[in-house]
């Protein structure tokens, strides 16, 4: 491959444990992305399918999980998180100075889902380097040359359903940032939350088994940290498990008009400072989504365009044809 070299792959379980019956899917994965990196050493964590005795929703103890981590930055070039659940943030407060020196050093990329959000977004901020955000276990035939693309830091193309808002006059590019919103806002509320420049993100979510009353809260507490005063868009996807019965295109529905009344204010006053807030709905971004499933690069790039359309990059390109790291 052009983009990276990747001899190295590593297989981790920071949060909830696979069960057994999953582990056919484990092997069909590491065979696809054989496909498209070629001969590569598979490492697995002993954690995939194991729960920690005291706290059974989680694959092992935290010294454990972390430590598994922080071989898994020295030793591999693509690190893989299998599952989401809960247990990722506990290993963010025991990454220190060192292991993200590693991280700037060695440029492991890591992809990873859900719960892994908390890290995806994490790593990003300390060590300005992308990350992707995609359930790596429905890694299927049809998504699988996006993926090679985007590992080749070629670029990938989506397109979106609905604009909430105005669409841009001109096409909207930046950094993407995000992937499961509750996780997210659990990243942001700490007593020393991350800063970014919101100006250069472009912001993405889903989530699921949400309503609209979580949906408020989660919402408030992204503009208590004034999120919408000036990140340059938002893409709003799956809200709810999905599935394909009425009561989640009920659900779906409802979650989006409350976004949309919501922000309201906010949207008014951008465009008044001719600053216009540009919200877009997807159907393909989100927990149990049939095809054409999203890969987003957190940290990398994203133009979309009046017609919906989302064309993501693992870098952004510079004129010259060279490639520089989001930061």
């Amino acid at each position: 491959m052009n983009g990276v070299q990747i001899k190295k792959v590593s297989f981790i379980a920071p949060s909830t444990c696979l069960p057994r019956s999953e582990k056919g899917l484990v092997n069909k994965t590491i065979s696809r992305l054989k496909k498209i990196l070629g001969t590569v050493e598979v490492d697995l964590s002993p954690y995939l399918f194991s729960s920690d005795e005291l706290i059974d929703h989680v694959t092992a103890s935290l010294e454990d999980r972390a430590e598994n981590f922080k071989q898994a930055i020295r030793n591999a070039d693509l690190v893989v998180s299998v599952a989401g659940g809960t247990g990722a943030e506990d290993i963010a407060f025991k990454i220190d100075k060192k292991d993200y020196q590693v991280i700037r050093s060695r440029k492991p990329i890591f992809i990873g889902f859900s719960d892994f959000t908390f890290l995806l977004n994490d790593i990003y901020y300390h060590s300005h380097l992308p990350v992707i955000y995609f359930p790596t276990l429905r890694l299927g035939q049809g998504n699988l040359k996006k993926m090679a693309s985007l590992l080749n830091d070629e670029p990938i193309s989506y397109h979106g359903s609905a604009w909430l808002t105005e669409p841009p006059k001109r096409r909207l590019s930046g950094i993407p940032l995000g992937g499961n919103l509750s996780t997210f806002v659990n990243y942001l509320n700490r007593r020393e939350p991350p800063v970014f420049n919101w100006k250069k993100h472009i912001l993405f979510f889903e989530d699921v088994q949400i309503d609209v009353e979580d949906l408020h809260r989660l919402l408030a507490a992204l503009r208590r940290h004034k999120v919408f005063n000036e990140i340059k868009g938002v893409v709003i996807g799956s809200l709810a498990y999905y599935n394909k019965n009425h009561n989640y295109r009920q659900v779906q529905k409802e979650g989006l008009l409350f976004i949309k009344n919501y922000l309201q204010d906010v949207i008014r006053k951008r465009k008044a400072r001719g600053n216009p807030l540009t919200i877009l709905s997807v159907s393909n971004f989100g927990h149990n989504i049939p095809r054409d499933l999203m890969a987003v690069p957190i940290g990398g790039h994203v133009i979309i365009d009046r017609q919906k359309n989302i064309t993501f990059r693992l870098h952004r390109p510079r004129k010259n044809g060279q490639h520089k790291t989001a930061s």
